[in-house]
């Protein structure tokens, strides 16, 4: 208990002291989706199932007034054309964006940690296809030759961030600006969601959001004061 004490009275004025600032930056990472209905939904149809992995890239910023973080970003997630069995192939690609709010709870030199608590909205879209090549004329003569499902809707993000500022000056009243680097951690939770086929819901379709844990490095530039 008494170590405890003395590392938070140590810690204490790192947390409170106040910074404002913000920046934007590129995002990148990767994702890992529950798509186990889904892939029970292939199997239960004689078709093989699909990785869960996919790599997500994006963009966002925020702004710090008095240690509230306060911004937004928008994602892509992509995961790879694969063989489903019985002559066809798929992919699923996915996407959304949240606003999103957090507050800085350590700050030490350029160093920041705050988590992060995203709400907004997003979608998935499933494409299955033919793998044989037909002539122009098989396309004429059937063109249904592949089908897309789509689902989506509101979407809530948790994560905890952590960001550098590698400082490339300072400025008027102690400002820092420069590149920054970060490191995120966490997960997105989303309400099941109705598939569609061109707009019309369809009946039976498996129980799936955009539910699942993420890390993401980001690159950027930004700065701030104290």
């Amino acid at each position: 208990m008494k170590k405890f004490l003395i590392i938070f009275l140590l810690l204490f004025p790192c947390l409170v002291f106040s910074i404002n600032g913000g920046g934007g930056y590129f995002i990148f990472g990767h994702n890992v989706l529950d798509i186990k209905n889904f892939n029970d939904t292939l199997k239960n149809n004689g078709y093989s199932t699909m990785s869960d992995s996919f790599v997500s890239f994006g963009g966002g910023g925020h702004a710090i007034i008095d240690n509230l973080v306060i911004g937004g970003e928008g994602h892509g997630l992509s995961g790879r054309e694969e063989d489903i069995g019985n002559d066809y192939k798929a992919s699923i690609k996915a996407g959304y964006g949240f606003f999103n709010i957090g507050y800085v709870i350590f700050n030490v030199e350029n160093l920041s940690i705050y988590p992060l608590l995203g709400i907004g909205g997003g979608g998935i879209d499933v494409k299955i296809s033919e793998i044989s090549s037909p002539s122009f004329n098989d396309i004429l003569n059937n063109p249904e030759r592949s089908v897309e499902l789509t689902t989506g809707g509101i979407l809530i993000s948790l994560s905890l961030c952590t960001e550098y500022l590698l400082s490339l000056g300072e400025g008027y009243g102690g400002t820092k600006g420069g590149i920054i680097v970060g490191l995120r951690i966490g997960y997105t939770w989303s309400p099941s969601y109705n598939w569609t086929l061109d707009g019309s819901n369809i009946p039976g379709s498996p129980n799936v959001g955009i539910n699942g844990y993420f890390i993401r490095l980001s690159i950027g530039f930004g700065g701030f004061s104290y």
